[in-house]
């Protein structure tokens, strides 16, 4: 096993400080989360790079200390929107209410950065919108160009977002689900949304909160591809930095908890225009500790908390003999595994993305196979790696409990049902 040094951040990824970055949690070194390898040889074997979180006090930004080349992390990306059936049907849910929130008849222009195989804006084409997606997964990109989206495969920045509005125009709605956490250039990317909007247009912007993920010791979600964490007030910062204005928020239960984010840009806003929610929730970060600090300075207690428990849990089933396997070959899979030493106990993990199947998990070697495997390999217990797809991830596994099986459900409160 190797660890190699990555590029150190050295600075805020949001307000460029130097000398305000403190640190909040030190995990064990992993590969990046989602290479996985064709043999697991090569998986046990491959590059570690250091796992650090800090935190700005200048402008309360949390992210990640060490950075590991985007390209490396990017160019054969294997997460796939549409291989995950309940995220299929919140993105058709999204779809929906955005047309209709913001009145978008057919031939309106819909942009989506990191449209990974374009699912989402499939979407919106079916309602008869113009769409276009931006993403640096080149396969992921030819998939959703041969689904009928158009796709440039390279990474979003304020670059790109002028090339796309002079070969197209501006648009009238600009979505970034999920992406906002895996730049390295957070003004460049809010500086090209900014660019690409209509004087009357909405960006809606989705990410994993920092809150219950803290709150919740859920350091699962910390791996190389996520550079930033974020609270309302960080993202309101970035955003007022590159002339846009956070209108509204919504909390959602995806990732575990996330927000959904409604910007405009700041010189079309009035302050009656601010949906009461956005200050309602910068309250509640606040008198959580988000401002202060408080919040991250205990997140390092959580984590070993939360580790400890699940560590023993899964030895505790493996020691009486109990076989274990995995649900979901995630990046987060891979950090919940090595922060928690249960590599060792948990046979195989099944995954439905085809495109992992067949592969070993980076760093445990452990390898990933189709559904079906669970119900022939006389599993006893299934860890739900992919615990935020619960519901519909039990209901397609009927054979496997009515023959006793169980699950290890880590989060959001570790439970064996």
């Amino acid at each position: 096993m190797s660890t190699h040094p990555p590029a150190a951040a050295g600075t805020c990824l949001l307000c460029g400080s130097a000398t305000a970055l403190e640190d909040v949690l030190a995990l064990r070194p992993t590969p990046p989360a989602n290479a996985l390898a064709p043999t697991a040889e090569e998986a046990r074997h491959a590059p570690r790079f250091p796992l650090r979180l800090v935190r700005c006090s200048a402008c309360t930004h949390v992210q990640l200390a060490d950075l590991v080349d985007r390209d490396l992390l990017f160019r054969d990306y294997r997460y796939a929107t549409g291989a995950a059936p309940g995220l299929v049907r919140h993105y058709a849910a999204l779809a929906r209410t955005l047309v209709a929130r913001h009145r978008l008849p057919p031939g309106a222009t819909v942009v989506e950065i990191g449209s990974n195989d374009g699912t989402l804006l499939r979407a919106f084409a079916a309602a008869g919108l113009r769409v276009l997606g931006v993403d640096p997964a080149a396969d992921l990109a030819r998939q959703a160009e041969a689904s009928g989206v158009p796709t440039h495969a390279t990474h979003f920045d304020a670059r790109v977002a002028e090339k796309i509005h002079a070969e197209q125009g501006p648009a009238d709605l600009v979505l970034a689900n999920n992406v906002l956490a895996h730049v390295g250039d957070l003004g460049s990317t809010l500086r090209g949304i900014r660019l690409l909007l209509k004087p009357t247009a909405h960006a809606v912007v989705e990410v994993a909160h920092l809150l219950p993920m803290a709150l919740g010791g859920m350091y699962e979600f910390v791996y190389h591809e996520h550079m930033s964490y974020f609270s309302l007030h960080a993202l309101r910062t970035a955003a007022e930095r590159e002339g846009l204005c956070v209108a509204d928020v919504e909390e959602i239960p995806t990732q575990g908890g996330s927000l959904r984010c409604r910007l405009r840009p700041a010189d079309a806003v009035r302050p009656a225009d601010v949906a009461p929610a956005v200050g309602q929730l910068l309250r509640r970060e606040e008198a959580a500790g988000v401002v202060d600090g408080t919040l991250m300075g205990e997140f390092a207690a959580r984590t070993r908390r939360v580790s400890t428990a699940l560590r023993d849990v899964v030895h505790g089933l493996r020691d009486r003999g109990r076989r274990l396997a995995g649900y979901g070959a995630s990046a987060r899979a891979v950090t919940l595994m090595a922060q928690a030493g249960i590599d060792d106990a948990v046979d195989f993990i099944v995954d439905d993305n085809p495109r992992k199947q067949g592969l070993y998990v980076p760093g445990s070697g452990v390898p990933v196979l189709p559904g079906g495997s669970l119900d022939r390999a006389g599993t006893d217990y299934c860890v739900l790696f992919a615990w935020n797809f619960r519901e519909d991830i039990t209901a397609g596994l009927t054979d496997f409990v009515r023959a006793g099986g169980m699950f290890v459900v880590p989060f959001p409160r570790l439970t064996v049902e």
